[in-house]
């Protein structure tokens, strides 16, 4: 009964994610291509399978080239430039697509174990729907899997009293994810808290041999994450980045959620506190200080918060469980006439009496989906973030040198293979050179704006139509606008060679 039961969910869970694809496969082709950090994690991918090496040192600017500079992401990047290589536009897509449904597949398949049928498959439709402004093609969508499958690792080991993961199974993970992407120490942070929990817990109980045992495993996992081209300095990038006050204060990533702006956010927010103090669930130990962390990480930064969104489930399943009966996953009773098994759940029986059935028919509509959506999907990303037009105009009118450029247009121009002035890669750019850039670009300091287009020889400029800067541009006598349309404008400086 246990292995029917678990076939019927791991079957519900494949049938979830196969939905996902086939509607994710359904939006617009450039919807996960909305983000100007895709085109230099594919450039940076297929630099280093042309290479076989992994960057050191800045070459995709012009202003901070030679500065040191590591891709800490690299692994993830190699998808997707494999993704990028074999089916170009497309195959980014497909690999997000179906990355992001595996997301959802590890989180509905650990809720159907532990909640009945319906909530599982609500909470997790919902979970969905609140982190799909993460459905972009980025490394965290191979961390969020990995965070999944990681802390539903240590929660199962906590909850089994003896806590005893795999150590070789651990360690591969954390080897992966350190190369996948900077959140692994949020990984490690998690793993800290069980393994204390657990060591102070066998300590009280003087079974020494076991304190040793999960301090080994520790030392395990930690020396595990080091285990990256980079070593240690993958881990105090991340320190680095977090010093780095003003970069932090201008990226909408790590600004504070703005609930009234997204009031569905704090909608959501306060329907986890309300079922949590509604149902009287109490969260002990590790759970409860898990949760702390993920809700100090979710009211600091956006990122942070569809990041608790993510594993709040996760960390809340069992202890609902335990405290609602009627929340417990309620599996049928093998034995009893199909009359009674409909009577006790119908929807239930239905399901659980084709569970090779229903991931068939839905493998048949994701590969309809998939075949019907080919080229669509591979329109490529939107031209606000790609001005494939005005670049077009550069090189056929011969314009030349070093550009200054908008930010969002930088990831682009990696992607072109034009040096840029600045673009979404920090470091290997200072605080200072990114304060002066915003300074120049809003005009808070006009006089400086000219400055830094002489002191780095700026020969043309590419900004987006709104920008302010434009506007003094465009009235200047050292620059003539040559180029606009609807997504970016081009000037060039005069007096140059090829100025007509």
């Amino acid at each position: 009964m246990l292995q029917s039961a678990n076939r019927f969910e791991f079957s519900m869970a494949v049938v979830v994610f196969l939905f996902l694809y086939s509607v994710l496969l359904l939006l617009p082709g450039y919807a996960p291509l909305r983000d100007v950090d895709t085109f230099w994690h594919i450039r940076t991918g297929q630099w280093i399978l042309d290479h076989a090496k992994v960057p050191v040192a800045d070459f995709y600017s012009y202003t901070a080239v030679g500065e040191p500079w590591i891709s800490a992401q690299w692994l993830a990047e190699i998808l997707f430039a494999l993704a990028f290589n074999i089916a170009q536009w497309r195959g980014v897509v497909i690999l997000s697509a179906a990355s992001f449904s595996i997301i959802i597949l590890v989180e509905c398949l650990y809720l159907l174990r532990n909640l009945r049928f319906s909530v599982a498959i609500g909470w997790t439709a919902l979970t969905a729907l609140v982190i799909t402004p993460h459905y972009v093609a980025r490394p965290h969508l191979f961390s969020y899997i990995l965070l999944l499958s990681w802390l539903i690792i240590l929660l199962n080991s906590y909850d089994s009293k003896d806590f005893r993961p795999s150590t070789p199974i651990l360690c591969f993970f954390m080897i992966v994810w350190a190369n996948m992407h900077g959140s692994f120490t949020i990984g490690l942070a998690l793993f800290y808290i069980f393994a204390w929990f657990s060591c102070y817990e066998k300590f009280a109980q003087r079974d020494y041999s076991r304190c040793r045992d999960i301090l080994l495993m520790s030392l395990a996992v930690s020396v595990s994450a080091l285990a990256t081209p980079y070593g240690a300095r993958s881990t105090l990038l991340i320190l680095r980045l977090m010093n780095m006050k003003f970069v932090m204060a201008h990226t909408n990533e790590w600004l504070s959620p703005n609930f009234q702006a997204y009031p569905v956010f704090l909608w959501y927010l306060v329907a986890i506190f309300s079922v949590i103090a509604g149902l009287g669930v109490q969260l002990r130990g590790p759970r409860l200080v898990a949760f702390c962390m993920m809700m100090f990480l979710g009211l600091t930064h956006v990122r942070g918060l569809l990041m608790l969104f993510l594993v709040t489930p996760i960390i809340l399943a069992r202890p609902l469980s335990a405290r609602a009966g009627w929340l417990r996953p309620r599996q049928l009773v093998h034995g009893l006439s199909p009359e009674k098994d409909e009577a006790l759940d119908p929807v239930l029986s239905y399901l659980q009496k084709r569970t090779v059935r229903m991931p068939a028919i839905f493998l048949t509509l994701a590969t309809v989906v998939t075949a019907y959506s080919w080229h669509e999907i591979n329109i490529g990303p939107p031209q606000s973030l790609s001005p494939k037009s005005a670049i077009d105009f550069v090189r056929t009118t011969g314009i030349k040198g070093n550009v200054f450029n908008s930010h969002v247009f930088g990831g682009y121009l990696i992607f072109e293979g034009i040096p840029t002035f600045i673009d979404s890669r920090t470091p290997p750019y200072t605080e200072e050179f990114v304060r002066r850039y915003l300074n120049a670009v809003t005009l808070r300091d006009i006089n400086d704006a000219f400055r830094l287009l002489d002191e780095y020889k700026v020969s043309w400029v590419l900004l987006s139509p709104g920008e302010p800067l434009n506007k003094v541009l465009a009235r200047s006598a050292q620059w003539e606008q040559l180029y606009s349309d609807n997504y970016s404008v081009v000037f060039v400086r005069r007096g140059t060679s090829y100025y007509f």
